[in-house]
């Protein structure tokens, strides 16, 4: 009987310590960190929703392609963690409100042109002087995104700045041929910068400055009698079924640039390790679409136009380009005292974008 009570005895020691390393493991493993074990918490799964305010009509290239494309880009790099919904044609935002409305938390993202709201962004808007000239889209995006980078402008600094992109040369569409500066003079012509419509105006034209989607209309009615912009806007915006019988090439007038950038609050409240994400994946996006689409969309538009009708490209002779570009000297000096008169390096400014614009030409 006593060896049986043994048993019984060394038994239960035996469970007893089995008990006790299985409550060990399990109280190990339900304090365990669950990132560091592969698992996963409410704050690291979170979905982020973003909305993206955009003037573009939902059918433009810009929408279909740019926007959407990054959109995807940045969901797949965030392994869906980040969904960003896009309000095109100015559903959420108008297009010169944007950037403000970005500031001000209106709208997560914004994408617009800079031009919109002149005077906004005096070193950005530098890149845009008439007188000028980039070889196309890919080389004036490139130097803009470097001037961004190695100016680090305080205007862009109450956002968190995400991409830009330029249309690079643009041209004066018409309905009747343009040649020389005599046959612009006192005409009412369609600008969509500041910047082009004081170029306008030194050259005798009578400028007309409005949003984009505003110059069906006015080409339409006959209040604006052409039109100088991106040669995209001929399908983009419809503007062949108005205008473009006439085509005036002036690279040296004309380029456009375009910002997305997101609320600085917004930002910051992202994790870490997703704002890395996104930034990667908007790094890798830009290079393989963004630069070199304007030269397609512009050709597309273009063509566009010609589908429909017979389309003149005018060339300017040498001769008449030179007295053209005599008429646009005084921007720039004026420029740099505008730059000055805001407390910047005019001078030093508008050398460096001369000199990003060279050597981005040179190289695209």
């Amino acid at each position: 009987m006593f060896a049986k009570k043994r048993r019984i005895s060394s038994n239960s020691r035996l469970f007893t310590l089995v008990l006790a390393i299985s409550l060990v493991l399990s109280t190990a493993g339900c304090g365990s960190n669950p990132a560091s074990s592969g698992g996963t918490t409410a704050e690291t799964t979170k979905r982020i929703e973003l909305k993206l305010a955009s003037f573009f009509p939902a059918t433009h290239p810009v929408e279909t392609e740019i926007t959407q494309g990054w959109i995807i880009a940045v969901d797949k790099a965030t392994n869906g963690r980040v969904k960003v919904t896009s309000y095109p044609a100015e559903t959420l935002l108008k297009s010169a409100e944007t950037y403000e409305g970005v500031v001000k938390g209106v709208s997560d993202i914004g994408m617009s042109a800079y031009a919109y709201t002149r005077g906004r962004f005096p070193v950005v808007e530098t890149f845009l002087l008439p007188g000028i000239l980039n070889k196309n889209s890919m080389s004036a995006s490139y130097s803009l995104m470097e001037g961004i980078k190695t100016l680090n402008p305080k205007e862009l600094q109450d956002t968190h700045h995400l991409f830009s992109w330029a249309s690079g040369p643009g041209n004066l569409m018409s309905k009747a041929p343009y040649r020389a500066l005599n046959d612009i003079q006192g005409l009412q012509i369609g600008a969509s910068t500041g910047l082009v419509g004081d170029a306008l105006k030194l050259l005798g034209a009578t400028p007309i400055t409005m949003p984009m989607p505003e110059w069906y209309e006015a080409l339409q009615k006959g209040i604006m009698k052409g039109g100088l912009s991106a040669g995209e806007l001929l399908k983009g915006f419809r503007l062949g079924d108005v205008t473009g019988d006439y085509i005036t090439q002036t690279p040296f007038i004309y380029n456009q640039a375009f910002f997305v950038t997101m609320n600085l609050d917004k930002w910051n409240s992202i994790p870490a390790d997703v704002q890395k994400q996104i930034t990667q994946a908007t790094e890798d996006y830009y290079g393989g679409v963004v630069p070199g689409m304007w030269d397609k969309i512009n050709a597309a538009g273009v063509k566009y136009t010609q589908d429909k009708k017979k389309v003149e490209i005018i060339t300017l002779s040498e001769s008449e380009t030179a007295k053209w570009l005599d008429l646009l000297k005084p921007m720039h000096t004026d420029y740099i005292a505008v730059l000055n008169g805001k407390g910047l390096e005019g001078e030093k400014i508008l050398t460096a974008v001369m000199d990003i614009v060279d050597k981005n030409n040179y190289k695209y």
